[in-house]
């Protein structure tokens, strides 16, 4: 599966994630910089599995990242760089 806006594909970052890192050639500042990023959305992650699972009933209680992520795009609300299209 591919991420939006990143370089590497699901099961990497998930790896990563994880902290499944022996198999993955990434360099070291990858590795830390995928993590960050992680932890900085995961909460926003987790709020969208939580309105679908009340809004739907999908999803479990403790969905993987791949999940988390998957949903994200799919409800098109990925975050992205808007700001980028708001220029004038």
């Amino acid at each position: 599966m591919v991420v939006p806006y990143k370089r590497h594909c699901m099961e990497t970052i998930e790896k990563i994630i994880c902290g499944d890192t022996k198999d993955i050639c990434c360099e070291e500042s990858t590795i830390r910089r995928i993590r960050e990023w992680w932890i900085e959305w995961k909460v926003y992650f987790e709020m969208i599995i939580a309105s679908l699972r009340e809004k739907y009933g999908v999803y479990s209680e403790n969905p993987a990242p791949r999940e988390m992520i998957r949903a994200a795009a799919n409800t098109n609300l990925w975050p992205a760089t808007r700001t980028a299209f708001l220029s004038g």
